[in-house]
């Protein structure tokens, strides 16, 4: 779905959704729009997804190549050995509407994938986070966004979280974000 202006970044992620299905990269849809699906509203200028690929040359060139075939530039962002995202593929349009395709985030599970909840946006199929998999991401990152974020969800969408399977997921991102759930858990009364 071609966008047509700025401010457009969810219309650019439905293209890049689509070249992900061509390839058959597996993916999830995270950050703010992941966020607004479990009821927490949050403007944001671009969007995110966590993408499962090979992170090589060759696998990431050929995917930087359909997009580029689309009209849509994608630069390749590594990160160092501590950071806690391996790499990061910016993609922008020429309104400068951006997707930024997340690859090794540190504690992320391959299951992520197979918890994805299917959902349709502008008549599309998506596949987005779910919601512990989302919380305890967000218990990762740990901004004071990322809090807020999770505040929110529990507030708004307690009635849908499998609590045991929350803690099991965020105890792979390591003790601290656990400890910080279990803290959040217990003040929200889940």
């Amino acid at each position: 779905m071609p966008t047509t202006g700025p401010g457009q970044s969810s219309l650019l992620l439905l293209d890049v959704i689509d070249v992900l299905n061509k390839e058959r990269i597996l993916y999830v849809i995270v950050g703010a729009f992941a966020v607004s699906f479990y009821g927490v509203v949050r403007a944001s200028l671009d969007a995110d997804a966590v993408i499962s690929m090979k992170d090589n040359d060759l696998a990431l060139g050929k995917l930087m190549n359909q997009l580029k075939a689309k009209g849509i530039t994608a630069k390749l962002s590594r990160g160092d050995v501590e950071d806690p995202i391996r790499a990061v593929l910016n993609i922008e349009d020429s309104h400068h509407n951006r997707v930024d395709l997340l690859l090794g985030i540190k504690g992320l599970q391959e299951s992520v994938f197979q918890r994805a909840v299917g959902s349709q946006f502008m008549g599309i199929n998506i596949d987005i986070i779910g919601v512990e998999d989302l919380i305890a991401l967000k218990m990762f990152a740990a901004g004071p966004k990322d809090i807020q974020d999770v505040i929110g969800i529990l507030q708004i969408s307690a009635k849908i979280i499998n609590l045991p399977l929350l803690t099991k997921i965020t105890s792979h991102y390591g003790k601290k974000e656990l400890k910080q759930l279990q803290t959040l858990l217990k003040k929200y009364n889940l």
